[in-house]
Formats: structure tokens, sequence, C-alpha cells
């Protein structure tokens, strides 16, 4: 049986147990609630995180207003990566982001250590619908945030300017 079957059956019996006044007053308050609800209820609900880098080192790990990210491999020239965690509720003014630089092996032997970095940028303003919260690392530890509906489709042209190769059906 599924669960909307079995909700619809509790409702039921709940229902054939109380009294009429009762199932009105129940009525009038799930309507009230739904209205108020919809009409004085924030528009957006919770964002993905997606988390994606042009950088040629490894992100260990991101994290937007104390919400954690994914982590993203380093850019081969080609995938940009797209980590998604959430859905959190993104809020405020302002964006704070930690992210930690790891390394590859090859760098792990040219001596690069880990490096941890914050950055605090202006909340982009988020329209209805947009419910990915694109963090983009560029070379040079530079961020590019922004709110979208899809994260890969809206941000296609900046990911072009740093394709250096191409693959099959791009």
């Amino acid at each position: 049986m599924s669960s909307a079957r079995n909700m619809i059956e509790i409702v039921t019996a709940v229902c054939k147990v109380l009294p009429r006044w009762a199932r009105w007053v129940t009525g009038v308050f799930v309507v009230l609630w739904l209205g108020w609800s919809y009409l004085f209820q924030e528009r957006h609900g919770g964002a993905s995180i997606i988390v994606m880098s042009v950088m040629d080192r490894p992100i260990s790990y991101a994290s937007v207003n104390g919400n954690m990210g994914g982590n993203a491999f380093e850019f081969n020239g080609l995938n940009v990566g797209g980590k998604t965690a959430g859905p959190y509720r993104i809020t405020g003014d302002t964006a704070k982001i930690d992210w930690e630089l790891d390394m590859t092996l090859e760098q792990a032997k040219a001596g690069y250590k880990f490096e941890k970095h914050t950055v605090t940028l202006p909340m982009p303003k988020r329209e209805k619908g947009q419910n990915d919260f694109c963090v983009l690392f560029l070379p040079d530890n530079e961020l590019l945030i922004r709110w979208a509906f899809s994260c890969h489709i809206d941000m296609k042209d900046v990911f072009d300017k740093y394709r250096t190769r191409r693959g099959r059906g791009i």
C-alpha cells in the first residue's frame, strides 16, 4: 500500500470519530494555515549549493554561511565539476564562503600545502524558482556566486572562457 493511501485512510478514520463541529473547525484551521503560508511565508524554499571550479587545484570543502557545500576536482580543461549539497536556507545580505584548497599527488610532490581561505561577498538577488546557489572558483582564488535555475546551463558562458579542450557533443 502506498503512503498516500495510508494517510487518506488515517484522515478518514479520524474524521469518522470527530463530531461535525470539530471537523468544521479543523477544516477552517487547515484552510487558514494554507492561505497564511501561501501569502506571508518566504516564497523561496531551500536551495542547493553547487560547487564548481576552473582552478588547477582540487577544493576539499566549501561552505556558504556555515552550510556545507560539496568539493570539486581540479579543472581538467573541460569539466567544471558540480558537486551538490543541500537543500539549505541561505539568507542574509552577505555570503561568507570558506574553502580549502587541496592538492593532487603531483602538486604534493612539488611542495604545495593545504590553503584555507575565507571571503565575504554581497548576496546576489534571488528570483522565484532559482533553487541553485552557484559557487564558481576561478583562478587566483577569485569567486563568482549567483542564483540560478540550473548552474550548468546558466553559467555556460563563463565556463566556455576557461575550456581548453573539447569533449564529445560540446
